[in-house]
């Protein structure tokens, strides 16, 4: 087994000098990987990192499996322990995917730590075809179908092309041990039932099955990159926020991809998005509104805007002040007019003979509660927003403008009766527009 040739054709080996993580969890494929990169001839330093996610009893059987082969190969490790399911439960996702999470937060943090320019981990050519069929019944499009990538920053993976056959006679001829993961036989996670009845099927339908699916992974990934340079034209170069009508001018196909490129730069886990999600997206543009996007994010498309929310608790009320003013991911411009008001769906206009106290924006609360025009009497704001089909999980982050603590006008609902602008007097017209930031809170 070679892997130095696909190491070099990828840019996978540190510089002369440098350091090379190995993520190491005590199988049969790290272990594999490990021993193949400490063995070989070399001018760089390897390192181990074992993460101990806290859910199973033979944990401590693995730490202390890792530990004496890392002393056996004179290799650094570095073990850490994590609470995956507090976690899970913390970020509102499963236990695969908070797993995920931990192992690569703690593998870029001992990386930092070390100076490791690679963080190697052991997927492998069997991996790669498991993810491929994953993706493809998740409904992931293009990019879920080509898989696995090689190298995505400083995470390579050397082993990518090797079958599974050839790491187990690797190990054979080195007399290498491993441990076994006994979740791996729980056909109940989608992985292993894939793993273990339907790959086996797939190889008795056509031999080489595996080799072929990460063949065409290969090729997809080439055609996926190339139409991703193409659709980032539609995006401004940094944030969350994209020009509505920018994104509506692309061709469809760079239209979906658009809206991935943009919910990839949410600090959130991927892998709940699907196909799905960003044709919601691409509705959105049309309708505009609100949306609730997985782990907890959410999108809003008002005026020429789309912005894309990170989760995040409820932001405390601020002030308002003529000028700019900064609240979550909204900015709201504040002015005295006199006369002619604006009509503009993104502006809130109130009379100034009536706010006798301090202006100011925040979150809706409990007993709130609006009299608008037309109505026979106040509503609960909570009402109002539910109304207008805005889901639980984002009624409060729609911004609520208060005179004192009275309820004067809600972004995208109206204004209070008591609040509206007259033609001939001074009124305050507020411009609310989504920026993707947290400026406050």
């Amino acid at each position: 087994m070679d892997l130095r040739p696909f190491m070099e054709r990828w840019h996978m080996l540190p510089p002369s000098g440098g350091v090379m993580l190995v993520a190491v969890s005590g199988g049969r494929d790290s272990v594999c990987l490990l021993h193949y990169l400490a063995a070989m001839p070399r001018d760089f330093t390897v390192a181990a990192a074992h993460l101990d996610h806290g859910q199973r009893p033979t944990a401590g059987r693995d730490v202390a499996f890792v530990r004496q082969l890392c002393r056996e190969l004179d290799v650094p490790l570095t073990v850490e322990r994590a609470d995956v399911p507090a976690l899970a439960r913390e970020r509102g996702v499963g236990l695969e995917e908070a797993g995920r999470m931990a192992r690569y937060d703690f593998f870029r943090r001992t990386a930092d730590r070390l100076g490791a320019q690679r963080i190697a981990t052991a997927h492998h050519a069997a991996d790669q075809a498991e993810t491929v069929l994953l993706n493809l019944v998740r409904g992931t499009g293009m990019q879920g179908l080509a898989g696995i990538p090689p190298v995505r920053g400083r995470i390579v993976r050397p082993l990518l092309e090797t079958s599974r056959e050839d790491i187990e006679t690797y190990l054979e001829v080195h007399r290498l041990s491993h441990v076994e993961d006994e979740t791996n036989r729980d056909t109940a996670l989608r992985r292993n039932l894939l793993r273990r009845e339907a790959m086996p099927r797939l190889a008795e339908l056509h031999d080489g099955a595996a080799a072929n699916i990460c063949r065409t992974a290969e090729l997809l990934r080439q055609e996926d990159a190339f139409l991703d340079s193409l659709a980032a034209d539609y995006l401004p170069a940094a944030g969350l926020t994209a020009g509505r009508q920018r994104l509506r001018s692309a061709p469809e196909v760079l239209r979906l991809r658009a809206l991935r490129l943009l919910a990839e730069r949410l600090p959130v886990g991927k892998k709940d998005f699907t196909a799905a999600h960003y044709r919601a997206l691409a509705d959105l543009l049309e309708g505009g509104g609100m949306l609730t996007l997985p782990t907890g994010a959410c999108a809003v498309c008002r005026g020429d805007e789309l912005t894309l929310l990170p989760p995040g608790p409820p932001l405390a009320p601020v002030v308002l002040h003529p000028g700019k003013n900064f609240w979550g991911e909204y900015t709201i411009s504040v002015r005295k007019t006199a006369g002619n008001f604006s009509q503009k769906s993104d502006t809130i206009v109130l009379n100034c003979d009536k706010i006798d106290g301090a202006l100011s924006v925040g979150p809706y609360t409990g007993g709130q509660r609006l009299t608008l025009p037309g109505s026979r009497g106040g509503r609960s704001v909570k009402r109002l927003l539910a109304d207008r089909g805005i889901p639980p999980e984002l009624r409060q982050r729609v911004p609520v403008l208060c005179v004192g603590d009275r309820p004067a006008a809600v972004w995208g609902v109206g204004t209070d009766m008591e609040f509206l602008p007259e033609e001939s007097g001074q009124n305050m017209e507020i411009t609310v527009t989504t920026n993707g930031g947290n400026r406050n809170g």
